[in-house]
This record gives C-alpha cells, sequence and structure tokens, in this order.
C-alpha cells in the first residue's frame, strides 16, 4: 500500500528527462511550442508553455516517444490537461508557503543538490546532466527550493495529527486482508530477438538461428555471461540493464512468456520461447510463493502509510480551499478547448520504461 507523494521534485524533473533518449524527438509533435508564452495565472503566478512542456516530458517523454501518431492525438490533450492542473496546484501550494514567509536555506538546497548528484552515473557532474537534458541550474534550485517551502507548509498544515496507536493499526489489518496478500511472483532476465514487422519465413528463421546461438552460448557458459550477451544481442530495452525485467506477478507478461518463467527452474537458461515479439532466452534468477503478509511484517510500514494518510486528507482539503479563493485565469492554453479540469493534489507520473514483452 503506497500513499502517493504529493510533491514535485528537482530530482524528478532532472533525472526523468535525462532518462528520455531523446526529448526532442517527442516533443515537436507532443508538448507545446517553447515560446515560453504564458498559459494561464494563478492569483497572479504565470505558468508557461515551458513549464508545462518541461513536466510533459519528465512524465510521458518515453511514453509519447512510443506512441503511434493517431494514439498521440488521442491523448496528447489529456496529459496537458492533467499537468496544467498539477502546476495550478503547485502555483497555489508555493504562493501560500511564501504568504505565511517560509524559507529555504541555501546549505539545504544545496544538500539536495549534492543527493541528486549522487544518483548520476560515474564520473558525470551534475552540470553536464543538467546541460544534457537541457535544463537550467538555476531552475533546479528553483524547484529544490519551491520543494522546501512547500514541505515545510505541508508540516504547518498536518500540525497535530499525530501517528495511529498500534490498536487502530491492527484493527486496519485485520479488516482489510486483501491488502496484504502477496501474489505469486519471480524475477527474471531474457534476451529478446526481435522479428516484429517481419513476415518473411526466411528472415524469420534466420531470427531463430541467431537466436539459438546465443541460447547455446550461454548453455555452455552456465549462464554466467547473459548480462554480457543480453547488452549486445538483445532488441528489448532492457538490454540495459542485462536484460534485467526486475520482479513480476502473474498477469503482467504476454501468455507464452508468463507460462515459461513460471515453470522454468531457477538458474537454468530455458528453451527458447516464441512471442508475437519474437524468440526469448529467459533465464529466471528467482521465484516467490503467493503468501499473505504477517501482521509483523507489515506494522512499521502500515502505521506510516496510515500517518501519511491522515496526512494527505488535510493536504487535500487545504487545496479545496485553496482553489476555492484562487483567481486562476486561462490566457492561451496550448492544449485542447477548456479550461484545465479540476484534480487533486500534485502526484507525479513517474515515467514507465517499456518493455518488448
Amino acid at each position: 500500500m503506497k500513499v502517493p507523494n504529493t510533491l514535485f521534485t528537482a530530482a524528478l524533473l532532472l533525472l526523468s528527462l535525462l532518462a528520455i533518449p531523446n526529448p526532442a524527438s517527442a516533443q515537436d509533435e507532443a508538448a507545446p511550442a517553447a515560446s515560453g508564452g504564458v498559459v494561464l495565472t494563478v492569483d497572479g503566478t504565470p505558468i508557461t508553455e515551458a513549464d508545462v512542456r518541461e513536466i510533459m516530458m519528465a512524465r510521458f517523454g518515453r511514453q509519447l516517444q512510443q506512441m503511434p501518431p493517431e494514439q498521440l492525438q488521442m491523448v496528447q490533450g489529456q496529459m496537458q490537461q492533467m499537468v496544467m492542473g498539477d502546476l495550478i496546484s503547485k502555483a497555489l501550494f508555493i504562493n501560500a508557503a511564501n504568504k505565511e514567509g517560509f524559507e529555504a536555506p541555501e546549505a539545504e538546497i544545496e544538500e539536495k543538490m549534492a543527493e541528486i548528484s549522487k544518483t548520476l552515473p560515474e564520473g558525470v557532474n551534475i552540470e553536464e546532466y543538467a546541460a544534457k537534458a537541457g535544463v537550467d541550474l538555476s531552475r533546479i534550485k528553483s524547484q529544490i527550493s519551491d520543494d522546501i517551502k512547500i514541505r515545510q507548509l505541508f508540516d504547518q498544515v498536518t500540525d497535530g495529527i499525530e501517528k495511529p496507536e498500534e490498536s487502530s493499526v491492527k484493527t486496519y489489518y485485520d479488516e482489510n486482508p486483501d491488502q496484504f496478500k502477496e501474489k505469486e511472483s519471480a524475477s527474471a532476465s531474457h534476451i529478446l530477438i526481435s522479428t516484429k514487422d517481419i513476415t518473411d519465413e526466411a528472415e524469420i528463421a534466420a531470427k531463430k538461428k541467431s537466436a539459438e546461438d546465443i541460447r547455446a552460448q550461454l548453455t555452455e557458459a552456465k549462464g554466467e555471461n547473459f548480462a554480457e550477451l543480453a547488452g549486445t544481442h538483445s532488441d528489448c530495452p532492457s538490454k540495459a540493464e542485462g536484460g534485467n525485467l526486475g520482479e513480476f506477478g502473474k498477469g503482467q507478461m504476454v501468455p507464452e512468456f508468463e507460462k515459461a518463467v513460471f515453470e522454468q527452474e531457477v538458474g537454468v537458461i530455458g528453451d527458447l520461447v516464441k512471442t508475437d515479439f519474437g524468440f526469448h532466452i529467459i533465464r529466471v534468477t528467482d521465484r516467490k510463493e503467493a503468501k499473505t503478509l504477517s501482521y509483523d511484517e507489515v506494522k512499521e510500514d502500515l502505521a506510516g502509510n496510515l500517518f501519511e494518510q491522515e496526512r494527505s486528507k488535510k493536504i487535500e482539503a487545504y487545496l479545496t480551499e485553496l482553489r476555492s479563493s484562487a483567481e486562476i485565469v486561462p490566457t492561451n492554453a496550448p492544449a485542447a478547448p477548456g479550461a484545465p479540469a479540476p484534480v487533486g493534489p500534485i502526484t507525479p507520473v513517474e515515467p514507465e520504461v517499456p518493455t518488448e514483452i
């Protein structure tokens, strides 16, 4: 059970932008023009086309790049409206924080910058990374400053909310058993030799032969070279992680792939598996049986989540109050006609990395 984060963070903005291989390729079709024009004002605070573009690409850049044009046209307006709604909420929060006199100490901003730097690839500094993403460092610092002040505001708004008594936590656990059931799951890596859009039988046969040769190399080395061969030969984006797909449950992969994973022995290089995407070479690295988590296993996290839920409710009510008295004036909205749809608190959507299975 996860309580949504209610804040934008500079780290999300920077790192998710950098996760997009080529942001410009999707920007031209899916994001507002980078003229910097004002989309709307929130109590006099401008929200610009650049603001919308920035968050659009941070959240949805990968998805936008993967979408066919007809699907892109259907969803881009909705995405823009969602982003604009969240930007409105953020503007309301930061205006309220400034009104309350909250400040972001420079030392804390630098500390957060250092934390972001630690997440970057070895040997790359934040200046280089930001430049690659087209993000100005001053903007990152501004995002961090806003984040710090909004957190201070949230602490004030939720002051007085106490962590739940253990009896309440136990009652919740007893009354919501389905939330603590874990389905059977597996962790696996794969190498995909893609046959997507190939119709020629001879070419498909050649792809299969290539997959068989790679599997033979893996079998001979007892799988020790799996990550290396995945990085060299796989046609799935997971090649960047040595073919690692992480942990997943039943129902998350295509049937042929799932059947193989949940029947295959852990650590063994399986037989070739054919799906609509191509030929897969699979190595299961772990498997977990379905089970119900005990109260002792979850009580600490559950108590924290219940506490955060109460904080979120208070913040949502506070946001509703701010919106009710706000003056939100559209000027040059880049999305579909109509004012931005009302939304709840800021809830960033982390970009998902599509896989070819």
